[in-house]
């Protein structure tokens, strides 16, 4: 990845910490929240590269449920296809994925993860496919952070499934896992 995404991603998050300070102290509730996240996507058979994205969650009956969207962004390099194959795959090396999810977290300030259960549309080189989505993370809150309490971390490790044919071949079943750190903001 180039520089540019990082520092885009960073001016992103700018924006976020500005924008949750500013919302705590209009409002002592955070029903809602917007994050930012950073790690690595593992596509199936293609290799590892670096991932970004942002979500925003809905936090339903006191946190213990929410419902979430989310868009990231990533890349196809793989080193090692490209010395076998001497050819490429797929129009470009562009990942975008976005995902709709359900989650229910047991402990929202505890130490149990929560575990989410949701569909997403990934975009892999120009070919998109329709998968479902297993997960776990947690939502940590900060307190004081800042002077406020809309804040905190995140870790998240998703499986996104799905059927995927290459070449005109048979199809078969993929599991692209992505592992991510962020922040969050509560508002």
């Amino acid at each position: 990845m180039t520089r540019f995404p990082l520092l885009y991603v960073l001016l992103i998050y700018a924006v976020l910490l500005i924008a949750g300070a500013h919302a705590a102290s209009a409002q002592q509730r955070f029903d809602q929240s917007l994050g930012i996240s950073g790690g690595m996507y593992a596509a199936s058979g293609f290799g590892t590269n670096f991932f970004y994205c942002g979500r925003y969650n809905y936090s339903l009956l006191g946190g213990r449920y929410f419902v979430e969207a989310s868009i990231g962004v990533g890349s196809l390099q793989s080193k090692v296809l490209e010395a076998v194959t001497k050819s490429q795959l797929f129009r470009t090396d562009r990942l975008v994925t976005y995902e709709f999810d359900f989650a229910y977290d047991a402990s929202p300030a505890g130490n149990i993860p929560f575990f989410l259960l949701g569909v997403a549309g990934i975009n892999q080189g120009g070919e998109t496919s329709f998968a479902g989505v297993i997960g776990v993370g947690k939502r940590i809150p900060i307190p004081g952070l800042f002077g406020v309490n809309a804040f905190g971390f995140r870790y998240d490790v998703h499986d996104q499934i799905f059927s995927q044919r290459l070449n005109n071949g048979d199809p078969f079943i993929v599991h692209n896992i992505n592992v991510t750190l962020g922040m969050q903001v509560y508002f």
